[in-house]
């Protein structure tokens, strides 16, 4: 491809998103106003979550930079450049892949926190052994069970470890 060629190109887009600049200026107060709809929305139901403030953070931040992507790409498909808004479209969705494949021992440790701390046999104070460790379970939280042994160690389980191992409770609290 020359230059003549490519500026020729240039030329040409600019000249069609001219003629489009109603449909375009549309789709981007739509655009932006969903995106405010949407992240509202997900503000709000993240509000309700007890995962700590930063991974809250980290969510609505890549949702957002999705979501901002996903309107440019819109935006690039109504102008012309179909490979670029397409290859946009697919770089978003290999990330959410990535991330998503991931966070599977996130996804379990929440799961099985979810379970444990309905469990009325499980609670902070009882004295429990699970594998070869016997403590008292100081806390619990989404991710993670802290058991204080004898001696004074601080041993950290994630969540998932208890569902997939056998526990005893030696003693309510």
């Amino acid at each position: 491809m020359s230059v003549t060629s490519f500026s020729d190109r240039i030329f040409e887009l600019i000249a069609k998103s001219w003629d489009r600049l109603p449909q375009l200026l549309l789709t981007l107060i739509v655009g932006f106003i969903l995106i405010k709809l949407i992240k509202a929305f997900l503000h709000s139901l993240v509000g309700y979550s007890k995962a700590n403030t930063a991974l809250k953070g980290i969510l609505l931040s890549v949702l957002d930079v999705a979501l901002w992507i996903f309107l440019i790409a819109a935006l690039m498909a109504q102008v012309g450049l179909t490979q670029i808004s397409l290859a946009l479209s697919g770089t978003v969705a290999i990330s959410a892949l990535a991330l998503s494949a991931g966070s599977t021992a996130f996804v379990q440790d929440l799961v099985a926190g979810i379970f444990l701390a309905q469990d009325p046999d499980f609670n902070p104070g009882d004295r429990i052994k699970v594998d070869e460790v016997e403590g008292v379970v100081e806390r619990m939280d989404a991710r993670k069970i802290r058991l204080r042994d004898d001696k004074g160690v601080l041993h950290i389980f994630p969540n998932s470890h208890f569902d997939r191992s056998a526990w005893m409770v030696l003693k309510k609290r």
